[in-house]
């Protein structure tokens, strides 16, 4: 059987389906998100839509489809960049393989042509293969934008899965955002501690309960990633995907830290300021 290897993640199950050619479709959405602020670093945005299906047939019918779901930048004096990076994480998504595939449309087809190779190597089959990729506004602060990434796919295996990413930008720069730009030198190891305690506070554990044992992980220890959203009021949430940090069955994993249990972590020159 042949199957692709998505860069992030990949795998997600879907049933039957048949007409008479494959389709491919591009819709762009009228309606609109944007900034709340009324400085010249608003950002407006607009729904777009690319799918391609084996056969012409309906996701709804439960069949072998290809769907991005994703924003452009319409407005704002950065969106030639923010536009830039949505593209990259879009053709991330939905690549395969060592190679970033140049377009949706090249994905689209690659995913097809190896459904059509699986389909006839084990015609009896009544797997549907499907990949879904989103990428959408999450979150907004005065000086941040979050927008979130989801790639949901099966190609077959034992179950589907996600792969969920938020990515921070500068509503200045249009750049992304790193902690760095967050908190001061030296971070690490207290954000670490705050991590650790809040996930030993979800689960009723002690301090000094082994985390593999008693809280589900695969080590006795949990600490902060770069997935992570910043909300308006000041905290921080940091978003560990399912086979992150722990098996599957336990699904994807949210730690949320309040504003005073980071303000001494914030830097002077923070966005979070």
């Amino acid at each position: 059987m042949k199957t692709i290897l998505l860069i992030l993640f990949a795998a997600f199950v879907f049933q039957a389906c048949g007409k008479k050619t494959d389709s491919t479709k591009t819709d762009t959405k009228q309606t609109t998100t944007d900034s709340k602020s009324t400085d010249e670093n608003t950002i407006k945005f607009s729904d777009k839509s690319f799918m391609k299906s084996y056969k012409n047939c309906s996701p709804n019918d439960t069949c072998a489809y290809f769907k991005v779901d994703y924003i452009e930048a319409v407005s704002g004096k950065n969106k030639d960049k923010v536009n830039k990076l949505i593209m990259n994480i879009v053709n991330s998504g939905v690549s395969y393989g060592d190679t970033l595939l140049p377009s949706m449309q090249v994905a689209a087809d690659s995913f097809i042509t190896q459904y059509v190779s699986f389909r006839k190597e084990f015609p009896e089959s009544a797997m549907y293969w499907y990949l879904e990729e989103s990428v959408k506004p999450a979150n907004e602060t005065p000086t941040i934008i979050t927008l979130a990434s989801e790639n949901s796919s099966f190609m077959g295996g034992a179950h589907p899965n996600t792969y969920f990413n938020y990515i921070n930008l500068s509503k200045e720069t249009g750049d992304t955002v790193s902690l760095s730009n967050l908190f001061a030198p030296g971070f690490e190891k207290k954000l670490n501690e705050l991590i650790d305690a809040a996930y030993r506070k979800s689960k009723n554990l002690k301090p000094g309960d082994n985390l593999q044992e008693k809280g589900d992980l695969f080590e006795n220890k949990i600490a902060f990633n770069y997935n992570f959203m910043v909300t308006k009021d000041g905290t921080i949430t940091f978003y560990y995907n399912p086979y992150e940090i722990a098996a599957y069955v336990f699904g994807p994993i949210e730690i949320t830290l309040t504003k005073d249990e980071i303000a001494p972590l914030v830097a002077e020159n923070s966005l979070l300021k």
